[in-house]
This record gives structure tokens, sequence and C-alpha cells, in this order.
């Protein structure tokens, strides 16, 4: 295949991704009719089937772009292995992360927040073909900053620890219908809620540090 019609058809698949995001955020997937993606992207019919095998297979990717908007694959795998120390690979984790979490209006929140609160079998599918490579990654910085093994049993709490507050943002972020104390989380200065993540995760890593565990 040619590379412009490489990329005229990986166009088309952006097209309609973003044109399923946010039908599927504000209706859900169930009531998301093909015909109407494919009017909304501007395509035919025909080219949901033919660029992703069908419905099942676009809502996968929407899934995966949904998630790729906050945590992007390529950029993880370039953080851990960057030169940079660990403390400093974790503050630009949550730097990027709080700010695409508190980000107005976009679709990719919604998504999640209702695969999540009704899982279906494209969830499992998501993290067993996307989103462990993620938690791998995830876990070796986190290791990393906790002086311990990957495969050391108490880095699973150290990764919900830190990550399960900015999850929550997706609940309680401005994209959301979030009760009032948790809005205001969200409705802070993005630079003293990523000050107060960072010293809050850092100080618990380094208190798990074996080293520490001594004293």
């Amino acid at each position: 295949m040619s590379r412009s019609r490489r990329s005229d058809g990986d166009l088309t698949k952006s097209k309609i991704i973003e044109a399923a995001g946010p039908l599927i955020a504000q209706y859900g997937f169930a009531k998301t009719a093909n015909k109407t993606i494919a009017q909304a992207a501007n395509v035919d019919l025909a080219a949901i089937n033919y660029h992703f095998d069908g419905r099942d297979g676009l809502y996968q990717a929407v899934l995966l772009e949904a998630h790729a908007h906050y945590l992007n694959e390529k950029y993880l795998l370039e953080l851990v292995e960057s030169a940079n120390s660990p403390e400093k690979k974790l503050s630009l984790l949550l730097e990027t992360l709080l700010l695409k979490l508190t980000e107005k209006d976009v679709w990719h929140g919604k998504v999640f927040i209702r695969e999540l609160f009704s899982p279906s079998e494209h969830l499992l599918s998501f993290i067993e073909f996307a989103g462990m490579r993620k938690f791998f990654l995830i876990r070796k910085l986190i290791s990393q900053v906790a002086s311990l093994d990957e495969n050391d049993p108490a880095v699973l709490p150290c990764i919900l620890s830190v990550m399960t507050p900015c999850m929550m943002l997706i609940i309680a972020g401005p994209n959301a219908q979030a009760p009032e104390p948790l809005k205001n989380i969200a409705q802070m200065p993005l630079h003293d809620l990523v000050e107060h993540f960072k010293k809050f995760s850092l100080a618990g890593l380094k208190a798990i540090s074996p080293s520490n565990l001594k004293n």
C-alpha cells in the first residue's frame, strides 16, 4: 500500500474516532448508532467496518484513544528510560497526567467513566491489549522511586497509592458531575494540585524505601 493511501486511511480512522468519542461519551456505546457516527465523521457507513472490522473494533479504538489521551504509551516508555532521576520522572508523570485530567470540554474521561461504572468485555480486552503494557512501565518507574525491585509485592500498593488519587480526578474533574467536595479539588489551581500530589507521593514512596524501613 502506498504511503498516501496509508495516510488517507489513518486520517479517516482518526476522523471516525474523534466523531465517535464525544457521541459515546454523551449517549453511551449501546445508544450510539454506527450511522450517527458515520454522519458526524462525514464518511461512508462502510468505512467503520473497513477500518475497524466492525462496531466492536471501533469501540476498542475509542477506548485506546481515550486512555492514551491521559497516559500515552510512547511518552511513558521515553520517560521511564530517560536519564532523569526517579523523583524527576515521577514529577514529570504527575505534571503531565494532572494537566490532562483537569482539562475542560474533552470526551475522553466521560467514555472511561461510562465503561468503569458499567464494564463490558471491551474493558477486559483493553486491559489485556494495552493497559498491562502501561502498567508495567508505571510499575518500573514507581519501583525506582521507592528503591524496590519491580517484582517486590510492596510495589503494587505503592502504584495504587500514587495512581488512584489521580484517576479519581476523572470522576471529580471538570467534565464530570461530581459532588461539591470532590469538584472543589479539581478546581484547585493546577500548580497547587501538582505540588501536593508530588509531595504526597514522593513522601509515601520514600517511606516505603528499604533504607527507611531499616531505621
